[in-house]
């Protein structure tokens, strides 16, 4: 580990040297340190309800979430060259790796090994990045090789997932970008790394998948822009993984407003195909939004109707049916308490957002309505079941607050509420409602 860490900080060092004769050059030391308190009534990651002797984990977690990522930047006219760790600790969380290391444990049912980890939350002394990007190669063409992060317009195809204290999609890649005025077209090849707190992951190895894709971005016209995406995802490098057989692919589209207008309206589909392990894809998701800005009125608030689906399917069908959310983002798309996500779902949402304080605070009230097409087969967080002929899964309700008072610093305020539909017992019990509520300190510098 040691040798790349010097040979990163070296490669830096050149970089720098080399620009010394370019008075824009500069070598700057950068910092983000992240603190968030959670606390959980009812639920965790891996358990809904259950709160039997033998259980997954407390129901009534109380957790301090710590992220650090120190590194430097280089950067002239053209290039910048960047290198961060990150350290990531939960501390106080039932489902730490200290009490279960097998619990984000990726591997057949049944089976010890192969495995790899995927842990949301704890990843001691990793590589947050590490990359060079150069800036018209050729003319409106960048190009950027090595661990970064990719995502684009809303996060739902490609995103970063940065509200894990890991976070979820960092890609070691080699990403093409053309752009002319705000139209682009990226194109990008790699891998996605896996988390696991007790190894660094080197760039370019142990990848949990490979793949790449195409993102665009087009103004059409004052009233509409045009996205164009393809994603590609297939088998990692990493144990276990390596040994099965994925060929997932997306196309799609998005149309939407530009931001400057009252009238709100977004329209995302996209289509899935290929096989796995033997059996074909066919599979789609789509997402409505309907919406108006106030923008004469105090804090310009905006009213939305939005409707997320995405197709399900049941295990022994001879063609996978259930939507796979690609490389995307979760979190606020489908409520913030993280119980779903854009696979096998139907979720009708009501959202108002204000902005008061000249822009330094965004407030956002939702309501969301989980339900699942096709629930055979499907248990959520370990004990959710919905009862025989139903589909309604639960409600969320949720606060998010987000205060920026000065450039370096911004605290976040998030409360959920979750209130169960028609399931099944847990625990010979009907299941109970639960919340959530999480305050959030950000420092960069």
């Amino acid at each position: 580990m040691n040798k790349y860490i010097l040979l990163s900080v070296g490669l830096l060092l050149l970089f720098y040297k080399s620009g010394a004769q370019d008075s824009n050059g500069k070598l700057s030391f950068d910092l983000s340190v992240r603190y968030r308190f959670e606390v959980w009534n009812g639920m965790n990651a891996k358990n809904y309800g259950d709160d039997s002797p033998g259980a997954v984990g407390s129901l009534h977690d109380k957790i301090l979430f710590q992220r650090i990522i120190p590194g430097v930047t280089y950067k002239n006219k053209n290039l910048t060259a960047a290198f961060h760790l990150q350290d990531s600790r939960a501390f106080g969380w039932s489902l730490r790796n200290s009490i279960y290391p097998d619990l984000f444990k990726i591997r057949k049912t049944g089976t010890e090994t192969p495995y790899y980890t995927m842990n949301p939350q704890e990843e001691f002394l990793e590589i947050y990045d590490l990359f060079v990007e150069y800036r018209n190669l050729f003319k409106n063409i960048t190009i950027k090789a090595g661990r970064q992060k990719i995502f684009y317009a809303d996060n739902r195809i490609f995103g970063p997932g940065d509200w894990g204290n890991t976070g979820r999609w960092t890609w070691d890649a080699v990403k093409i970008s053309y752009r002319k005025g705000e139209n682009y077209i990226d194109a990008f090849a790699g891998g996605t790394k896996t988390h696991d707190p007790l190894m660094t992951s080197i760039p370019f190895t142990n990848t949990e998948y490979w793949g790449g894709g195409i993102y665009s971005h087009f103004r059409v016209s004052s009233w509409l822009n045009a996205e164009l995406f393809y994603a590609l995802k297939s088998q990692g490098s990493a144990d276990y993984i390596r040994n099965l057989s994925i060929n997932r692919n997306w196309t799609g589209i998005r149309l939407v407003n530009p931001d400057n207008h009252d009238i709100i309206y977004d329209l995302l589909f996209s289509q899935e195909y290929g096989k796995e392990n033997g059996k074909r894809i066919n599979a789609y998701g789509y997402f409505l939004k309907a919406g108006y800005r106030f923008s004469k009125l105090p804090a310009s608030p905006v009213l939305s109707f939005r409707y997320t689906y995405a197709s399900g399917g049941r295990k022994a069908d001879e063609v996978i049916r259930t939507f796979d959310p690609a490389f995307g983002a979760s979190d606020k798309y489908y409520g913030w308490m993280n119980i779903v996500q854009w696979s096998n779902l139907s979720n009708p949402e009501i959202v108002l957002e204000l902005n008061p304080l000249k822009g330094k605070m965004w407030i956002e009230i939702k309501y969301n309505r989980f339900s699942i097409p096709v629930p055979d087969d499907v248990t959520t967080l370990g004990t959710m079941k919905i009862q025989p002929g139903k589909h309604h899964l639960g409600d969320e309700a949720d606060l998010f607050i987000r205060y920026q008072p000065f450039k370096k610093w911004q605290f976040t305020g998030v409360f959920g509420y979750f209130h169960p539909g028609d399931l099944e017992q847990i625990n010979f019990a009907n299941p109970k409602d639960s919340f959530w509520t999480a305050l959030q300190v950000l420092f960069t510098y």
